[in-house]
């Protein structure tokens, strides 16, 4: 009889154990840190300089004959920008609503694609703030739920809060145009910034209605691969390029740019990464 209980306890043991250990393997945090781990494994190789060389450019240099954009600017709670950030804002479509240049093409096409879809007109709650702006929201709605003047992606005008009538905030997901964002935004160079269980590494809680511009094909593959924003520009080696969806993606010093000598000017895009380097987005690919 005793053995037979041992056997039990020993059993249920190992149970807890296994049933601990899957707890841990599927929480959420957990699987942003796996997805990171094993997202540089689709990037290919980049260029064939036996090929075609490159030339090479400072920043300003690039910024005369590129295009150059604030796309793929990190703005978290470590890496912060000053009151003075020179965001690319512009008015959308004479509405009213300021955003980054940048962004408006992609809004229109994607905002057109929620009303072909679902119906439903697509509205901006939120977009760009200035620094005092985003102060005057810390003071009204506390620091639980905005952020400290400084790490909020609205100073940029690349952020959006968006909601259709009836559906906003957390509601916005219980929606067919709330989840056709969150299904499709990528498709058109926009991600979810704040994904669910992603918390302790972003720094903010679950928003589905916050969608963040990157422009393609880094959208795509963030949704691919299921890495954070945070983790992006890590996967890339400095003055390397990466093969991915018919464009070339680098991460290069701003001192040392280096562009494929056969890259059509129109075909690349440069973006500070808020880290001391800069993206190069070269496509390759009709698309």
């Amino acid at each position: 009889m005793k053995k037979l209980l041992a056997q039990a306890l020993t059993g249920l043991l190992i149970i807890g154990v296994i049933l601990v250990g899957l707890f841990f393997w599927l929480s959420p945090k957990n699987v942003y840190k796996r997805n990171a781990g094993s997202a540089s494994g689709k990037l290919e190789s980049g260029y064939d300089q036996s090929v075609s060389g490159y030339d090479t450019y400072t920043f300003e240099e690039a910024s005369e004959i590129f295009t150059v954009d604030q796309s793929l600017l990190l703005v978290n709670t470590e890496y912060q920008i000053g009151a003075d950030y020179p965001a690319d804002i512009v008015e959308y479509k004479d509405t009213g609503v300021l955003m980054n240049r940048c962004i408006t093409d992609s809004y229109a096409a994607l905002s057109s694609a929620v009303m072909e879809e679902t119906g439903d007109k697509l509205l901006v709650m939120s977009s760009y703030r200035t620094y005092e702006d985003q102060a005057r929201v810390l003071e009204e709605e506390g620091p639980d739920v905005a952020a400290i003047p400084g790490t909020s992606e609205h100073q940029t005008g690349l952020a959006l809060d968006v909601y259709i009538s009836g559906f906003a905030g957390a509601g916005f997901i219980r929606c067919d145009a709330g989840q056709f964002v969150n299904d499709n935004c990528y498709d058109y160079g926009f991600i979810i910034r704040y994904p669910y269980g992603a918390e302790d590494i972003t720094g903010f809680e679950y928003e589905p209605w916050h969608i963040r511009y990157v422009g393609l094909p880094h959208s795509k593959f963030i949704q691919e691969t299921g890495c954070l924003f945070e983790d992006y520009a890590g996967l890339f080696e400095i003055g390397e390029y990466k093969s991915y969806d018919g464009y070339l993606i680098g991460r290069m010093p701003k001192d040392n740019i280096l562009i494929p000598e056969d890259a059509d000017a129109s075909d690349v895009v440069i973006s500070e990464d808020g880290l001391g380097y800069v993206f190069v987005t070269v496509k390759t690919a009709e698309k």
